[in-house]
């Protein structure tokens, strides 16, 4: 599949929504949890020690304070 077909679908995907994609697509609900599971296991893994974990560790701590902060006042 070239590029642009794959924008064009990746498009599609988007503007018909989650409840329209017949299981091709995630909701941001989903995502966020992945994310936060991933941030979980990434925290008490001793994969840690590796320089990526230990980057997506430090970015994960201040998402998870973005997102603390932005419900705790919403």
């Amino acid at each position: 599949m070239q590029a642009i077909d794959r924008l064009r679908y990746l498009e599609e995907l988007f503007l018909n929504g989650v409840a329209h994609s017949h299981g091709q697509a995630f909701s941001i609900e989903t995502l966020l949890d992945i994310l936060i599971v991933l941030y979980d296991e990434c925290c008490s893994s001793t994969l840690r020690r590796e320089k990526s974990v230990s980057e997506f560790v430090k970015f994960g701590k201040f998402c998870m304070f973005f997102c603390m902060f932005k419900n705790k006042f919403s």
